[in-house]
């Protein structure tokens, strides 16, 4: 088989968990094609990009925007245009009848979209790059003879992939996670469901949410992100430094809303007044990071609480090794973009520390409250100060956490194992790619009240 893996953006700092199921895919004898919307904007990468056996080809069509005047040579417009008189003459003199009817296909969505939605304009122009970019995406796949087309998100890749589907006739299928998949207009995501071969998501709370919603019987399969527990190890008895005798405690994560980390900030500045002597490292970078400067300055917390900006992977797991505690406050924003299972806890509890947490989404099934890390209420600082204490008050409870935390990661979220199934979905050797939904026990956890 011949397998056409669709990202957004390649390679990105804040998707390790992709690279790491790509690496991970390869060393499981699978080849891959990466197929890339956009090419990355920073310089930084992880050092496993080196590691990548699989070519990565970037989808420029015509439609994507030209680079100003100044910085463009005179023939570039009409390079440009050449590519799309190729694009639209490969598909339409070799598959017609297939041009026409996606053609069709995204004329009705635009229509039906005009009536209830102001931003028309802007979705439609949206619709119309994503179909130049499938025309692009689709003769690279009857060119090259791709048998399956995999999309990382369900919306803008999915989009694209799609479509592209429906121009090259090759099987489809999706990776959805938690923005893309809340985010995403219901009926969009139905559709998208409909025309998939089978969608893997990574929660069981995302699992049960598109079984109930999806109109067919297309399978939605479960395959959590895993950590590779060779470099995540912990090992009992490595020195964890200490920054000037006082316990370290750490965050991960991009600077967004959805991880909470105001809460944390305002729990540090309540773990001040009581009177702890700790460290705060946020490593990770974002939008709000101004906001969460502005608050440090505003709390006083400034020789308590760093912001350590962007790091590879490598860098992160010297992190990991010289913290007490990792605490990640995730919530629900009001539009309902929240986490699914943040990668970071999982890598966090590979290494035997002690993790403090919310009940957002799927971190339930990692997190289980008090037999291997806590769980405090979303967008409660005080709480989280709390739980934070009674972790920086027992060194007992936190090696047992720790330790626990390790075995469930171990048990369930280990990488080779879940991305063994990937493996087997995509070369289709998986019966339950073909056959009907199977009937799957919902997740429900209950929020600890403290």
């Amino acid at each position: 088989m011949k397998i056409a893996y669709l990202v957004k953006t390649f390679p990105k700092l804040s998707e390790t968990f992709i690279l790491n199921e790509i690496l991970e895919l390869e060393r499981q004898g699978l080849e891959l094609h990466i197929f890339s919307l956009r090419q990355p904007s920073e310089m930084k990468a992880h050092p496993g990009v080196a590691e990548l056996r699989a070519p990565v080809t970037y989808i420029r069509s015509w439609y994507t925007p030209l680079p100003p005047p100044p910085q463009r040579v005179p023939l570039e417009k009409l390079a440009h245009k050449v590519q799309l008189a190729e694009e639209r003459g490969f598909m339409f003199l070799h598959h017609p009848i297939w041009f026409l009817r996606t053609w069709l296909f995204q004329l009705r969505c635009g229509a039906q979209k005009r009536y209830f939605h102001q931003a028309f304009q802007a979705r439609w122009g949206a619709r119309k790059r994503y179909f130049y970019q499938a025309l692009a995406l689709a003769r690279e796949l009857r060119q090259g003879g791709f048998t399956h087309l995999h999309a990382h998100f369900a919306n803008e890749p999915a989009s694209v992939g799609e479509l592209a589907h429906r121009l090259a006739r090759c099987r489809f299928s999706f990776t959805a996670h938690a923005k893309d998949i809340f985010l995403t207009e219901r009926e969009e995501l139905i559709r998208k469901i409909a025309v998939a071969e089978f969608v893997i998501t990574c929660t069981g709370f995302n699992r049960d949410y598109l079984q109930e919603i999806a109109r067919n019987r297309t399978p939605i399969h479960l395959c959590y992100h895993g950590v590779d527990l060779s470099r995540f190890s912990g090992e009992p008895g490595e020195s964890r430094e200490r920054h000037a005798g006082a316990p370290l405690i750490l965050s991960v994560g991009r600077f967004c809303e959805k991880k909470g980390f105001a809460y944390l900030i305002r729990a540090c500045h309540r773990l001040k007044q009581n009177g702890r002597r700790f460290v705060c490292r946020i490593v990770g970078f974002g939008s709000l990071q101004e906001q969460l400067e502005e608050l440090i300055r505003t709390l006083e917390l400034q020789d308590y609480v760093f912001l350590a900006g962007k790091m590879t992977q490598d860098k992160l797991i010297r992190e990991y090794q010289q913290a007490d505690l990792f605490v990640l406050p995730c919530l629900v924003t009001d539009d309902g973009d929240r986490d699914g299972i943040p990668n970071v806890l999982v890598e966090a509890m590979a290494m035997r520390i002690p993790v403090v947490s919310t009940p957002v989404s799927g971190i339930g099934e990692l997190v289980d409250h008090r037999e291997n890390g806590l769980l405090a209420p979303e967008k409660d600082s005080e709480a989280l100060a709390g739980a934070m204490e009674m972790l920086l008050d027992d060194p007992g409870l936190r090696e047992r956490l720790g330790a626990n935390g390790r075995q469930k990661v171990m048990a369930g979220f280990s990488l080779d194992r879940s991305t063994a199934k990937v493996r087997r979905l995509l070369a289709g050797s998986d019966e339950e790619s073909r056959g009907a939904a199977r009937a799957l026990p919902a997740f429900s956890k209950e929020a600890p009240s403290s």
